[in-house]
């Protein structure tokens, strides 16, 4: 049965309260990969019915606008993110429920060096603006859509990103992404937990290239 408007836009600014929980949560972070332009840190998911699987956080700052890196990280068919994600193989819009509100389908492509095989993740998504950020609120929904044969059918649970303003510098930002995918599949968990944060990196080093390469960097180094 077809959930209500109202009942999607609940789901969603749950996920987006849940997030920022998330985002502020200080405590129990491990350290997977640091450089000058990212950390990368996981931690046991919060989530019961995740059991056994990770929360996994990524921070960088990129010298560039607030929107312009947001319109970048987007998940859009015929936005940005669908040009320089590696790692994104096509990105659907399965329903336009409002304009902030809508449901996606992103599938992926397959991961180290072919022992992860495509997947796709059918998600709600609740996209947000306030002063302090902008931001996508995600999670996986039961859907009419049926899977097919290529594509192994995952599952997200509450994720997103959220791009941090500083109103003292307009030309920078702080991006956050907050993943906890269930990638199911008969894949060992010592190549998922691999495999993560390896995608994680490749992501904030895409998307560094693609502003870059727009001029959209301001002073970068």
């Amino acid at each position: 049965m077809s959930k209500t408007v109202e009942e999607y836009r609940k789901r969603g600014e749950e996920v987006a309260a849940r997030l920022q929980k998330y985002y502020h949560d200080t405590e129990g972070w491990t350290e997977a990969k640091s450089t000058t332009h990212f950390k990368i840190s996981s931690k046991k998911s919060p989530e019961p019915e995740f059991e056994g699987g990770y929360l996994y956080k990524g921070e960088a700052v990129y010298n560039a606008k607030p929107k312009v890196v947001f319109d970048y990280v987007e998940p859009l068919p015929n936005g940005h993110r669908a040009k320089w994600d590696k790692n994104m193989k096509k990105i659907e819009i399965v329903k336009q429920i409002e304009k902030d509100l809508r449901v996606n389908r992103a599938c992926t492509n397959s991961a180290c060096m072919g022992l992860i095989s495509p997947r796709d993740f059918v998600d709600l998504i609740l996209i947000k603006e306030t002063d302090e950020y902008l931001s996508t609120n995600a999670i996986s929904i039961e859907d009419e859509l049926e899977e097919q044969k290529k594509y192994v059918r995952g599952w997200n649970y509450q994720c997103g990103i959220l791009v941090i303003k500083i109103p003292s510098e307009p030309n920078k930002c702080k991006l956050i992404s907050l993943i906890q995918p269930d990638i199911k599949g008969m894949v060992p968990n010592s190549l998922k937990d691999a495999a993560i944060p390896g995608s994680m990196i490749e992501f904030f080093n895409q998307l560094r290239d693609a502003l870059k390469d727009a001029g959209e960097l301001h002073d970068d180094k």
